[in-house]
């Protein structure tokens, strides 16, 4: 699958974001991306997403807006029903589920979930990638407010603190 790849993971943190030079992601295999980035609108290698890790409620998003976006690149999920539902919707995708690795992370952060950005960078190490990582926070610049994010990539409620099931200490330590 994606093994032994040269990988680069973006966030979509606008402020991580800021400088940085997108020339560089023609060096990589692979660029991953997480949730709803496909909505953002980006340009050229700034849109570039060749594997794409998306949560429950982005699978939804897609099963309810259409599943076009996901086709030509690997799309990541964390449960085997939903690699399912997805492929029933589209059988021209290609859905990986982690659900496996999902539940090992689970367990090492319990009582709490570890970030999506984390498992996929955790994911892609054990399958022996070189990984480089680049815009993310850590929200560092607050917990999930639009104005955080690249445009079009949060349209959810903002939040004044951290979700209580996360708990970002656990994954920055990780």
């Amino acid at each position: 699958m994606i093994k032994n790849k040269k990988v680069l993971i973006l966030g979509p943190s606008k402020l991580a974001l800021e400088n940085f030079d997108y020339s560089i992601v023609d060096n990589y295999d692979f660029i991953a991306r997480t949730n709803k980035l496909l909505q953002c609108n980006l340009k050229n290698n700034e849109g570039r997403c060749d594997l794409l890790f998306i949560n429950s409620s982005v699978v939804r998003f897609y099963l309810k807006h259409g599943t076009g976006h996901l086709e030509n690149r690997f799309v990541f999920v964390k449960r085997k029903q939903e690699k399912q539902l997805l492929l029933k919707a589209n059988n021209k995708l290609n859905v990986i589920d982690i659900e496996e690795a999902w539940l090992e992370h689970y367990k090492m952060f319990y009582p709490h979930q570890p970030y999506y950005g984390t498992l996929a960078i955790s994911y892609l190490l054990s399958e022996n990638n070189h990984v480089s990582v680049a815009g993310f926070d850590f929200y560092t610049s607050g917990f999930s407010n639009k104005e955080s994010y690249i445009s079009g990539y949060y349209d959810l409620v903002d939040l004044k603190e951290e979700e209580p099931i996360h708990k970002i200490k656990k994954d920055i330590l990780f």
